[in-house]
């Protein structure tokens, strides 16, 4: 396929990196399921080891399969290269791996993905890194708390789970005038509502697991940025054996193909069902930057194309009210992940925030009042109606 030319989201979610297979012609793109590779000679043997033939030699260094993922994944965001890995957190530790050095210093937002929270709050004992919070809305706070140790500006917009947002073009802009290196977490907003590189980040990282892949069948991450930076990437993800099996890529790459159509979709259906509970008498409030409720919504406007498939909701009544919410939602599951196919639900304050003490969870406005909802694509008046029918029993 000609990148070049200017193909549409979807035409580029079908075509880019999954090609005919040359051997045979599959329009499928195979699964290379090998761990190693046969070299014609000592010659290439020599070429490859050094760095000067492209090529594979083992899998947890590369594989077609994986590379074709890769392929797609840096087209979408618009990025050099890519890297694909085994995990969403493998990808966003290799990325800061790649950056920070013993002794530096990091600045990240107060409201994160509770695994990185935690990774950001160990780090000084495990590594020697000095971890420094600033309020995702308040990006003018980032000037202030730069030292000429800080490394490293992290991201994560729209935030897990209460839908806040940074102003990229804001925090960029403060960090690349302090030479510091950007991250952000693309995951909420995905790469067809999000093109995070243009708006001045460094490296952007996905948990693939997510809208990438998009069918809840597939645990794996990504991350993207120029040819350098992401063959730093690679190099922390050899070190720490954070490879994607190449039936991990396989269905990553299936999932990626029919990406634009889903999100649209998802985004559509999350919507129709925030108006509607936004003015529900047993929803205290919903969080959701499409809302022009939303505090943020103009920055949404500037730098989202599409508003995502991801909502929080408050339920009057807290947990025994969600309790009873759950038994009666008929398409709804209570699960704890996002970005696929069918509509799930969680209560961060006990799944994916449940790690934090109750201290760090109201710091970050995560109270029992809460549920997080990652809308699917199931026919809008069947999802509405669900959540109509079981608001009336609680």
């Amino acid at each position: 396929m000609n990148t070049e030319k200017k193909y549409g989201s979807s035409t580029r979610c079908v075509h880019v990196g999954t090609g005919a297979d040359p051997n045979y012609g599959s329009v499928v793109t195979p699964i290379y399921q090998t761990t190693t590779y046969s070299i014609p000679n000592v010659k290439d043997l020599i070429a490859l080891y050094g760095h000067k033939k492209t090529g594979y030699t083992y899998t947890s260094t590369g594989n077609p399969t994986q590379r074709a993922a890769e392929i797609k994944i840096a087209d979408l965001e618009g990025s050099e290269d890519a890297a694909v890995f085994s995990a969403g957190m493998a990808a966003i530790t290799a990325a800061i791996n790649s950056v920070v050095e013993n002794g530096d210093e990091v600045i990240a937002q107060n409201d994160l993905y509770g695994e990185t929270f935690r990774l950001f709050k160990t780090m000084p004992e495990k590594r020697g890194i000095t971890s420094h919070f600033f309020d995702a809305s308040k990006v003018d706070e980032i000037e202030d708390m730069i030292t000429d140790k800080t490394s490293l500006l992290y991201l994560e917009t729209p935030t897990n789970p209460l839908l806040k947002l940074v102003d990229i073009q804001k925090a960029t802009k403060i960090a690349r005038k302090h030479g510091v290196t950007t991250i952000l977490d693309n995951t909420f907003a995905s790469p067809m509502n999000q093109r995070a590189l243009e708006l001045g980040v460094d490296i952007v990282v996905e948990s693939a697991t997510k809208s990438l892949s998009g069918h809840h069948h597939v645990v794996c991450g990504a991350a993207a940025s120029t040819k350098d930076r992401i063959r730093k990437i690679k190099s922390m993800r050899g070190d720490y054996g954070q490879t994607l099996d190449p039936f991990g890529a396989f269905l990553l790459i299936t999932g990626m193909q029919t990406m634009a159509l889903r999100v649209e979709r998802m985004n559509s259906n999350t919507m129709e069902l925030a108006k509607m509970l936004e003015d529900h008498p047993k929803i205290m409030r919903v969080h959701y930057p499409g809302l022009k409720s939303h505090p943020q919504h103009e920055i949404a406007k500037k730098q989202m194309h599409g508003f995502g498939s991801l909502m929080a909701f408050e339920v009057e009544g807290g947990i025994p009210a969600i309790t009873k919410l759950f038994d009666k939602l008929e398409l709804v599951k209570l699960a704890t992940s996002l970005g696929g196919v069918d509509t799930i639900s969680t209560i961060p304050c006990i799944s994916t925030h449940g790690g934090l003490t109750k201290e760090q969870q109201l710091s970050m406005g995560i109270t029992e009042n809460l549920v997080r909802a990652s809308i699917g694509i199931e026919d809008p008046e069947d999802l509405l109606e669900d959540y109509k029918r079981a608001l009336a029993q609680i």
